[in-house]
């Protein structure tokens, strides 16, 4: 899971969804996507309130130190580079993409920078059908 869908969930888009998500399959993130989260959080959307809501979140998932996706970071920088759909070169979610390689996983994104890499990318009402669930209200 992506920084994108840790912000949607704590402005209540997908909260719902990660938590229903949660019951069926394993959910895992990076301790950087929670880092940019919680900055964009108090930063950018200026509400610190929120980020009990992002540590309840975080609960119910696993997050990786991204320490420990070291061996695999210098190859998903390398992919991301040189995928075809985004071309823009953006490596900053090499540690999502090096997570999903090191746990055999899917990417819930709302990011095209990932096609081309090998692994499967999710939104929300995709993940929800696939689950067998309809996208949960807000």
């Amino acid at each position: 899971m992506d920084a994108a869908i840790l912000i949607a969930a704590i402005r209540g888009r997908s909260f719902a969804a990660v938590v229903e998500a949660a019951l069926t399959a394993a959910l895992f993130t990076t301790d950087r996507a929670v880092e940019e989260a919680a900055r964009r959080i108090t930063l950018g959307m200026k509400q610190p309130e929120l980020l009990g809501l992002l540590r309840e979140l975080a609960e119910v998932m696993i997050v990786a130190p991204v320490v420990d996706l070291e061996a695999s970071l210098e190859a998903a920088e390398r992919s991301l580079r040189q995928a075809v759909p985004s071309r823009n070169g953006s490596i900053r979610d090499a540690h999502v993409l090096a997570l999903a390689w090191e746990v055999d996983g899917d990417i819930w994104t709302t990011d095209r920078d990932f096609a081309g890499t090998g692994v499967a990318t999710w939104s929300t009402p995709n993940l929800m059908r696939a689950l067998g669930q309809s996208e949960p209200q807000r």
